[in-house]
């Protein structure tokens, strides 16, 4: 069905009024809210055709009407307009995100920041694509090592490895020029799988030290690959979550990331990518909506920045918010770029 200009006015006003209000909504309420020059017989007709074409749904018989996936499909490609930031948001957002400190620290900020802004349990995965440019091991004691690993962006990671025998300097100084020649350029994020592969080739004669290594690295790097910034008490604020189990299990998935991981993986190759609900075909995922965010300079991709929550979040906001935090750190990694050229 083609939706003439009147269903746009009132699927747009049903949708607006929905996420504002978490009530289904009625014909009356958008009349009188809206100021639209219908009578409530045509909205409601056209309330009815909507629901006919999939646009809407009726959750209760004598309730209003609910936006569908598809109704919120249609009004962000067709009809959301952007919202310009307030300039308290703009204020929080200059003054909370520095430029100082690595690329991961960035994200981090940044990923405070939305969360904060939009006041809704959002998730905001961090997934930056550093690679190893050096590795460095230092001594700590007899049984001791320190290693410290440097990416191209800039991003500083270390970890502790114990050691069951002692290293000479002069060991430590071969093993560290042997990594750097194998690993240079590798992904952080696949830096164990990579290590674990060499040792078990090219390095056996390192075998005793570089085992406890991979997994120093290897916890490390999970560590980091589960970054998360939420306000779980206000779940338990929000409608979608007043049955505890729902908010348990959103709880739940949050933590593990595993299904928005997979659901990411189908739209990274958007630069700012919008699933709704359904569309992510995880059917733990049918009541959210994931907006994601790849974060890029000139010449390379600098990671993704994801928001998740309830279908009913805040499209217009939540797109305005990510857009100016993506021109902010693109601002702050080019002045870091030129700085480093002078």
């Amino acid at each position: 069905m083609n939706l003439d200009e009147r269903k746009k006015k009132i699927l747009s006003s049903v949708v607006e009024d929905y996420i504002v209000s978490a009530e289904p909504v009625g014909s009356k309420t958008i009349m009188e809210k809206y100021n639209l020059e219908y009578s409530s017989a045509t909205i409601r007709n056209d309330m009815k055709l909507l629901e006919e074409a999939g646009y809407l749904e009726q959750p209760h018989v004598s309730a209003g009407r609910i936006p569908s996936t598809k109704g919120y499909r249609y009004y962000v490609d067709n009809l959301m307009k952007e919202k310009k930031l307030s300039m308290i948001d703009i204020n929080y957002i200059d003054n909370s995100i520095t430029g100082f400190g690595d690329t991961e620290k960035l994200f981090e900020q940044a990923a405070d920041v939305v969360s904060k802004i939009l006041l809704r349990p959002t998730l905001l995965t961090v997934k930056t694509d550093d690679l190893l440019e050096n590795i460095k091991i230092v001594k700590i004691s007899d049984k001791v090592l320190l290693i410290v690993l440097m990416s191209n962006n800039g991003t500083i990671k270390d970890c502790i490895v114990k050691l069951t025998d002692e290293l000479e300097e002069s060991t430590i100084e071969e093993l560290s020029n042997v990594l750097n020649k194998n690993l240079k350029g590798t992904p952080l994020e696949k830096l164990n799988v990579v290590l674990t592969n060499i040792v078990a080739k090219e390095l056996s004669s390192f075998s005793f030290v570089l085992g406890k290594i991979c997994e120093s690295i290897k916890y490390e790097m999970s560590k980091e690959s589960k970054k998360l910034s939420a306000d779980f008490a206000s779940i338990l604020d929000l409608p979608e979550f007043s049955d505890v189990e729902k908010a348990k299990n959103f709880v739940n998935m949050l933590s593990t990331k595993d299904i928005i991981d997979m659901a990411l993986k189908k739209a990274e190759n958007n630069e700012l990518g919008i699933i709704i609900g359904s569309e992510s075909k995880e059917m733990l995922l049918r009541d959210y909506s994931i907006i994601s965010l790849d974060v890029e300079t000139d010449d390379k991709k600098l990671g993704k920045i994801s928001v998740v929550g309830p279908k009913r979040i805040d499209y217009s906001k939540t797109v305005a918010t990510l857009k100016y935090i993506d021109n902010k750190l693109k601002s702050i990694f080019n002045k870091n770029k030129k700085e480093g050229e002078d």
